[in-house]
């Protein structure tokens, strides 16, 4: 028997312990080469916004989670410099979604002021082959107060609506805050508000219930978790660094969490000189399983009802319940017993 705390029904085995990696498809715009940033949709259950590296126009790349091109749109009469990444959640308006752009990448740190578009969540129309033109949109401008910055991740708390942006090279890299509301007419002056020991960061998300972080250097992804009180810059108050899997890829920077936190994606770009260079989506499964009879415990009765639902006997709950790995809506009997295994392995550490 394997007891674990249970909050609303959902057990989690080890608050950082996530599946390895699942190839879940190749993206298939072509356009979308250098994906540098990626955020989940808040409109859509399974659907990704992404964006290119420099060298693009100001444009945002729909795709399903399964890397299938969905739209492309592109931000009126703007130029964009090098945008590194992109986040999704609340803004001035209630009860809607909105994306921030960062167009923050200054890899000789020249640029004294650095731009971060905010726009509504866009409505994905049924034709792909279109560019759908965004009219309205804030432009929210910044300096740090400690001279310019290369930067490749930005992240937003759905609480607070605070903007983060880390800066990517130094030996420690600095985490800046950018407070709700930001001004749109005039430059925003970041503050400091903490320091990591991690250099080249490049990329990075907050969960939808801004209580856990992801942070990607070109190798590893680290983990952080607070309580749900407890203010932003709690998350670095522990001094050891915790990773999760990550296969690594060819100039991998997207990252962002899949839906109610239960697992994260990855997306690389496609370095020309490299052969065989084809980004994909790939998923990292958190091992969950439920607590059906809401226990406190995961027995023989909750492994009955995952055999039942493989029968078809049953109905897989409306939350999301892991491992359904494909999210076919059905699991499989591969799917628990791979489950399990990784739970009594994250156990055994």
């Amino acid at each position: 028997m394997i007891a674990f705390p249970c909050q609303s029904g959902i057990i989690h085995a080890e608050t950082s312990t996530f599946g390895q990696s699942v190839n879940c498809g190749r993206l298939t715009c072509d356009a979308l080469n250098e994906a540098s940033g990626l955020a989940m949709s808040h409109h859509y259950t399974n659907v990704l916004w992404s964006h290119n590296d420099s060298g693009d126009e100001s444009r945002l790349y729909a795709m399903s989670t399964q890397g299938k091109h969905l739209g492309i749109f592109q931000l009126r009469d703007i130029e964009v410099i090098d945008c590194e990444d992109m986040t999704i959640g609340p803004g001035p308006i209630t009860d809607t979604s909105f994306i921030y752009l960062g167009d923050i990448g200054d890899n000789k740190a020249r640029r004294n002021v650095k731009t971060i578009y905010r726009l509504k969540e866009p409505v994905i129309p049924d034709n792909s082959k279109d560019i759908h033109w965004i009219d309205h949109f804030d432009c929210i401008t910044f300096q740090y107060p400690d001279g310019s910055r290369d930067a490749e991740t930005l992240l937003l708390d759905p609480k607070t609506r605070d903007l983060y942006v880390v800066s990517k090279r130094e030996k420690q890299v600095g985490i800046y805050r950018l407070s709700y509301p930001q001004f749109t007419a005039s430059i925003n002056m970041a503050e400091k508000v903490a320091t990591i020991p991690l250099s080249w960061v490049v990329g990075g998300d907050l969960s939808p219930d801004g209580n856990e972080l992801l942070i990607k250097t070109e190798g590893t992804v680290y983990y952080w978790k607070k309580n749900d009180q407890a203010d932003f810059v709690t998350f670095f108050s522990s001094p050891n660094l915790v990773s999760v899997p990550y296969t690594r890829e060819l100039q991998g920077e997207a990252i962002c969490w899949f839906r109610q936190s239960m697992g994260y994606f990855t997306v690389s770009e496609e370095p020309w000189r490299f052969e065989n260079n084809d980004a994909h989506v790939t998923f990292y499964p958190r091992l969950t399983l439920m607590d059906i009879n809401q226990d406190l415990k995961i027995d023989i009765a909750d492994i009955m009802y995952y055999l039942e639902t493989v029968a078809g006997r049953r109905q897989l709950p409306r939350i999301p319940l892991i491992p359904d790995i494909n999210h076919n809506g059905k699991i499989a009997l591969e799917e628990i017993i791979y489950g399990l295994q990784m739970l009594i392995r994250s156990e055994k550490k």
